[in-house]
């Protein structure tokens, strides 16, 4: 068994995490801000140690930490503190695990050990964070995920309400995704083995589908025929900013792919998901009907 904290426990990811952790009969410290809230609560039930703090709280992470054998650690984008307070977050979690001398496992983005210009925001703070940690001396395991599967269920953004699947890709441009649930397996995997794990980098995607082909799949699941329709870059630009929209840019620009034969016979004990095996675990109902 180990002990592991998990930051962002309430979130999609972390909480897919500590989910994987507690199935398989590991102790899990859920790094929370708020113990009061439904989601905490819900961890705490299923036999999850709730740790109050925030990644801005050196004193409270590093006692939360000083129980576990490993952290897994994420940075938050998007927040109010901007790339600067993301930073400050890995910084934080690296400076800790380094005093403790306990196990990283920290989620970052996929290419974030190449130094490359971005403009994209919360792609270029993890190579600043992954480049601090490069300069530290701790046991650390690096994932880099590509684009989420979860980001589907923004069915606000991509009109899924209305019917049809829409985003600001090519129909027939491929886009390697992932779902928490393999980055949990994952990283699940590299906290139970870290003599295996300790020193790697590991660029993460599930599957490498097309706006047509995810749509095809929706069309599968829901039960009726879901379009895909391609948004104009600059309307995404002026409904959700230059960030999102740099992103996407970059998404339509990619040659590059990675190879996810290899992963999946690298790594067979994570339970991988395609994307059509991924849309059949939420229930849509209840998100179109709300």
């Amino acid at each position: 068994m180990v002990a592991v904290l998990v930051t962002g426990a309430t979130g999609r990811q972390g909480g897919a995490v500590a989910d994987l952790l507690l199935e398989r009969g590991h102790e899990v410290i859920a790094y929370v801000r708020s113990p009061e809230s439904p989601a905490a609560r819900g961890l705490s039930a299923k036999g999850a140690r709730l740790a109050p703090g925030d990644l801005a709280d050196a004193a409270a992470l590093t006692k939360a930490a000083a129980a576990a054998d490993a952290v897994f650690g994420l940075s938050v984008p998007f927040g109010a503190g901007g790339k600067e307070q993301e930073v400050a977050q890995g910084r934080l979690l690296i400076d800790v695990a380094a005093q403790l001398g306990v196990h990283l496992l920290y989620s970052s983005v996929r290419g974030a050990d190449r130094i490359v210009n971005s403009n994209v925001a919360h792609a270029s703070s993890k190579q600043l964070v992954e480049a601090y940690l490069r300069d530290r001396d701790l046991p650390a395991t690096v994932l880099g995920p590509t684009y989420f599967m979860e980001n589907t269920l923004n069915v606000a953004f991509n009109r899924l309400r209305e019917g049809v699947l829409a985003m600001p890709l090519s129909p027939d441009k491929n886009l390697d995704q992932v779902t928490v649930l393999d980055i949990a397996g994952m990283a699940v995997h590299a906290l139970e083995k870290p003599d295996q794990f300790v020193g790697k980098r590991i660029d993460l995607a599930s599957d490498s589908v097309t706006g047509k082909q995810a749509a095809a799949a929706l069309s599968d699941v829901l039960g009726r025929d879901i379009p895909y329709q391609q948004l104009p870059v600059d309307q995404v630009r002026r409904w959700a900013g230059d960030e999102v929209a740099n992103m996407f840019q970059r998404f339509e620009d990619n040659t590059y792919f990675l190879d996810i034969t290899a992963l999946r016979e690298q790594y067979p004990a994570v339970r991988w998901h395609t994307f059509a095996e991924w849309a059949k675990t939420v229930d849509w109902s209840r998100l179109l009907d709300s």
